[in-house]
């Protein structure tokens, strides 16, 4: 019995340690932090209307249709908060948890075929680890769903083609693009083009297309894209099916100015750019992979199943190039917009840390002791993330950098002896790293904590029987508000509507200083702030209106009515307000915010306060402190 146990976990060994690699990944980032400010907190706000609303196929935000993406993700992630009883931080990530779960084994699965055993065991565990994956895996965002979808579609051709000895798009391709249009669009199946057209180009002999692709892998992608026309139309007619599908999806791919999504608009080496801090720390080993894959192009691909792996290695780098270059050409880009290309990138760094394992006998190479020196570099800011908003090094994390420190040097004095024990101690230190990241740095990071505050107060101010409502908020914030707030706020973009709302008693105002600063005239005599504070990188405050205690209900006063009159003067034309959010075009889902002790110092509503704020910080037994 034991001999044969022996034997199962050798013969198995990589198979578990993936399905081990998968356990250990899948709870992480989901209880150790609140959803940010920023793509998560309106997608979940989305999916929350839709459950409480039960309707599963139409997208709003705070009552205003959104048609910017197919309604099916969210559908998944109202479904886990109906099933869980509420919008909490496991009911809403649950999907993604699941799609990132999918992800890692497709990706590991794919080396396994294309390479070898160990290089799909590589391939899950530097997939697992690389930043743009780990940090965004686990997130609420669309972008989870199409990256699982782009990772089955690529499996399913591999497995194809190998059965069938040529590059093969079978059913399986097909259904595979078919939830990725259906995740977001058409940007899905064209991924997955980019991604496979390589390998018949550089087959050899090449055959005819029409014998390559079978008609499931073309009918399934048509009869989802039709499917989601469908439902666009029948539920907002013309005009919302030419939103979504001119507008969001042909839009945002040639980068069409003065829309709202202008600010994303990027030039076309953004992710050159950005390619280090989105694979870190295995972005080291990713140049002497495409070198190894250009040096192997004339190396035949008949024999050994060794040999059959080197022969895909080009057409994978080929793929993953194509793919680079149709992002790099699109209008708008965002770091999240990579994410779908990060497992090909681990498949190729995978593969190759396996090929160098197999070939080294002697000295160890310099670039697997640069790699090991990336992840050592990664432990380090992973412990230090908290220190990185305090701006001071506690005790605690003093002693926690020196025995990450001496760790490491254990580590290295192990490995030094072979090159596999120096990839195996790299990958060793980056699990624990995103374990630490998990288990320490985020539970103690203190980010979106001037937000937490904000929105505190806000629901302090707010009786029982008020009502709530948002002019030009961000949708982020807005998303955040419907979240969070007791009192879910309605949008309402139109001024004459908003004032007439505003004039009840118990109706109050949600926006950010910069909507109200440009109708600063026509605002100031008639608003008066309630709550101030930030929510992001944003000066925002709750307002009602000064004659709301005083007019009688559903009757304007003529200083109403002057406001009114006003605000149609000055309202802002469509250009303005593209204008201001390409000023404000910041990438949240990359983290990179503007200094918000900067933008507080140019801000001077930040720096206002009314004695009503006072009162009430002091009724609640304490002076609230902003903690930017």
């Amino acid at each position: 019995m034991g001999d044969r146990l022996r034997r199962f976990f050798a013969r198995h060994r990589y198979a578990l340690g993936i399905g081990a690699l998968v356990s250990l990944t899948a709870p992480l980032g989901i209880r150790s932090r609140p959803l940010w400010v920023g793509d998560e907190t309106r997608e979940a706000a989305i999916a929350k209307q839709m459950a409480d609303s039960g309707d599963f196929l139409q997208t709003r935000l705070a009552g205003l249709a959104v048609v910017e993406k197919p309604p099916f993700y969210y559908a998944s992630v109202a479904s886990s908060i109906r099933l869980r009883h509420g919008a909490t931080r496991s009911s809403t990530r649950l999907p993604s948890v699941f799609f990132s779960a999918l992800t890692l084994l497709a990706a590991a699965v794919s080396a396994s075929i294309a390479f070898s055993r160990r290089a799909g065991f590589f391939t899950a565990a530097v997939l697992a680890t690389t930043y743009l994956f780990a940090a965004n895996g686990h997130n609420v965002v669309v972008d989870v769903a199409l990256t699982a979808f782009v990772s089955l579609g690529l499996l399913a051709f591999l497995a194809a083609s190998v059965r069938s000895d040529f590059p093969r798009w079978d059913l399986g391709f097909g259904l595979a693009a078919a939830g990725a249009m259906l995740a977001k669009g058409l940007i899905g199946p064209a991924l997955l083009l980019f991604l496979t057209v390589p390998f018949w180009l550089f087959s050899f002999p090449r055959r005819r297309l029409r014998e390559c692709v079978s008609p499931g892998a073309v009918l399934a992608p048509v009869a989802a894209l039709l499917f989601w026309a469908g439902v666009t139309f029948e539920r907002g007619g013309p005009p919302a099916l030419s939103e979504a599908m001119w507008n969001q999806q042909f839009g945002r791919l040639l980068g069409l100015r003065r829309r709202e999504y202008s600010h994303h608009r990027a030039p076309f080496y953004f992710y050159l750019i950005s390619l280090p801090g989105m694979l870190f720390p295995w972005v080291v080993s990713l140049p002497s992979a495409a070198a190894r894959a250009v040096r192997e192009r004339e190396r035949p691909g008949v024999g050994s199943a060794r040999q059959d792996g080197l022969s895909r290695l080009f057409p994978m780098t080929a793929g993953l190039a194509a793919a680079f270059l149709f992002l790099s050409a699109a209008g708008t880009k965002r770091t999240i917009y990579f994410l779908p290309l990060v497992p090909p990138a681990a498949i190729l760094i995978g593969s190759f840390l396996d090929a160098r394992i197999g070939e080294l006998r002697g000295r160890i190479p310099r670039g697997l002791w640069l790699q090991f020196m990336a992840v050592v570099l990664g432990a380090v800011a992973a412990l230090l993330l908290p220190a990185m908003t305090d701006r001071r090094i506690s005790a605690g994390e003093g002693a926690g950098l020196a025995a990450v420190v001496v760790c490491c040097a254990v580590l290295a004095r192990y490995g030094r002896r072979s090159a596999a024990r120096l990839v195996g101690v790299s990958l060793f230190l980056a699990l624990g790293a995103l374990v630490l990241l998990d288990r320490y740095s985020l539970p103690h990071w203190k980010r979106d904590r001037a937000t937490r505050n904000f929105f505190m107060r806000v629901e302090r101010r707010l009786a029982p029987g008020d009502r709530l409502y948002s002019f030009e908020l961000n949708e982020d914030v807005l998303g955040w508000a419907c979240l969070e707030l007791s009192h879910p706020p309605a949008a309402e973009n139109e001024p004459n509507r908003l004032i007439r709302e505003l004039e009840k008693p118990g109706a109050f105002l949600l926006a950010e200083a910069e909507a109200i600063s440009r109708f600063r005239a026509a605002w100031a005599d008639s608003l008066e702030m309630v709550v101030r504070g930030r929510a992001g990188s944003r000066a925002i405050a709750l307002y009602r209106m000064r004659t709301a205690r005083s007019a009688p209900p559903g009757r304007l006063s003529d200083e109403t009515k002057a406001f009114a009159h006003a605000v149609r003067e000055q309202e802002p034309s469509h250009d303005h307000g593209q204008e201001h959010r390409r000023h404000d075009g910041r990438d949240l889902r990359s983290r990179r915010l503007a200094d918000p002790e900067r933008l507080l110092r140019d801000d001077p509503l930040a720096n206002e306060d009314t004695l009503e704020d006072e009162i009430q910080d002091q009724r609640g037994g304490h002076a609230e402190h902003d903690a930017f």
